[in-house]
């Protein structure tokens, strides 16, 4: 699953978590969604919370003024 089909992001502000984007591979016939998902990067952000399709969990922080982030799956 190299594009990370399944995956849920959630941007982390302190206590407040955002909403959750899923990433998807179609909506229609032969439809296929991008690889980059854009989020909203709110002011004070700390984290990119993620839940791979298994369900397992991973928090990656996010450093004052970065503006991407490439999130790998745990090994």
């Amino acid at each position: 699953n190299p594009l990370g089909i399944g995956v849920q992001l959630r941007v982390v502000s302190g206590t407040n978590r955002g909403p959750v984007r899923e990433v998807h591979g179609g909506g229609g016939y032969w439809s296929m969604d991008g690889a980059v998902t854009v989020l909203a990067l709110p002011a004070g952000a700390t984290a990119l919370w993620v839940r791979w399709p298994g369900g397992r969990e991973q928090t990656v922080p996010i450093a004052a003024g970065q503006r991407e982030v490439t999130v790998r799956a745990p090994e």
